[in-house]
């Protein structure tokens, strides 16, 4: 496991990799019940018919991720987002339980504008160790991955640890075309 801190977008966090041994398992349990879907992420993803933003299909990654290794990249958010984060989150859905849905949406909204800098932090980190090239995947620096990025808004069992699993199909890594 390998840990460093990434600024960007005014934000850091710590991106830490770890190799699937689960078949996705701790990962997709969560996408499309209690957390949101994949987004398809990678910059190779479009080689392989994966549209930049879409939602992953499981039964696609499953497909795709079925040979090679799997490397999954994830990107964790320092402590003072976690807090704000895990303010406005709580706030928003007692505003919502208590039946309030304007304050609630207004609340959910700031939610999602401060998620975007993690997104955006996030996506800033993949870049930098694309840029870097990381040799288990190919010995080709700059690399082009297949990524299918999922976002936890919470930990294990609850606890506020906002997240987001890049899960790298490293057999897909390509060498960065170069302009002609």
């Amino acid at each position: 496991m390998t840990a460093t801190g990434i600024p960007a977008a005014g934000l850091s966090g710590v991106l830490r990799m770890t190799w699937v041994r689960d078949q996705l398992a701790h990962v997709l349990e969560h996408g499309d019940t209690d957390e949101p879907s994949g987004t398809w992420t990678g910059l190779a993803c479009p080689d392989h018919g994966l549209a930049l933003g879409a939602d992953v299909d499981v039964a696609t990654l499953k497909r795709l991720s079925a040979r090679g290794e799997i490397a999954d990249l994830v990107w964790e958010a320092p402590a003072d987002f976690t807090a704000q984060h895990g303010q406005l989150f709580r706030a928003a859905i007692r505003a919502h339980n208590a039946g309030h849905p304007e304050p609630a949406g207004r609340l959910w909204e700031q939610t999602c504008t401060l998620w975007s800098r993690a997104w955006a932090a996030n996506h800033t980190a993949l870049e930098l160790v694309q840029h870097a090239g990381l040799t288990r995947f190919s010995p080709v620096k700059p690399q082009r991955w297949v990524v299918a990025s999922f976002e936890h808004h919470c930990g294990p069992h609850g606890l506020p640890a906002p997240h987001v699993h890049n899960i790298v199909l490293t057999h897909l890594t390509t060498a960065t075309s170069t302009p002609a």
